[in-house]
């Protein structure tokens, strides 16, 4: 008899302890100070032309491309209530963005070097919502937008999006971005890209 409770207690201590490395939410790799990187694909829509260059009215300019991050968690979770989270900062390479403008493509390149971003992580599971701002800058081949302007243009964005975990150590990302270009006056003119709207989808691996 104390043979098989011997054998009972200890199948019911290696089910615990498979249940307890099966345990932590999916989320912990947000919660603690770690490396990430990933890729994401982005398009959206925005209205260049303000002021207006002569001979080029405003108009809408679509938007699509593709960038890869690299991205660390900085520190262990802070805050109370629902701010609590961690603090990331990341860094995007974006080696092709397409503008569309009246029929007529521009492709632009370069990066995000500015990419602070909060985690917020108080409710444990597999959706972790964050908030971040980003800066950077793109060149282009042509000037862009199209007219007396310049070839490099600096970037400004805000982000509110989502990591939803599939993996303990992967998550699927959709963020929508409020995105502004200007070339802060480098060329004559400086219509840029005053406000667009984008969405990304992006895989991370941490």
């Amino acid at each position: 008899m104390s043979m098989r409770l011997l054998i009972l207690a200890l199948w019911g201590l290696s089910l615990a302890a498979s249940a307890q490395e099966q345990s932590p939410p999916t989320s912990d790799a947000l919660r603690h100070p770690g490396w990430s990187y990933g890729v994401q694909a982005f398009g959206g829509r925005g209205t260049t032309g303000i002021p207006p260059i002569p001979g080029f009215p405003s108009r809408h300019a679509g938007n699509y491309g593709a960038e890869l991050h690299l991205a660390r968690v900085l520190t262990e979770q802070r805050g109370e209530g629902w701010m609590r989270g961690t603090l990331e900062f990341d860094v995007n390479l974006i080696p092709v963005d397409m503008y569309v403008v009246r029929g007529r493509q521009y492709y632009v390149g370069g990066f995000e070097a500015i990419a602070p971003r909060w985690n917020f992580t108080k409710h444990r599971g597999r959706v972790v919502p964050f908030a971040g701002a980003a800066g950077g800058l793109l060149f282009s081949a042509q000037k862009f937008p199209p007219g007396d302007t310049a070839n490099a243009n600096f970037t400004v964005a805000i982000d509110l999006g989502a990591h939803v975990f599939t993996k303990r150590r992967q998550s699927l990302d959709v963020t929508t971005r409020l995105h502004h270009l200007s070339n802060a006056g480098m060329g004559r003119f400086n219509p840029g890209v005053p406000l667009a709207l984008q969405v990304l989808i992006g895989y991370t691996w941490y």
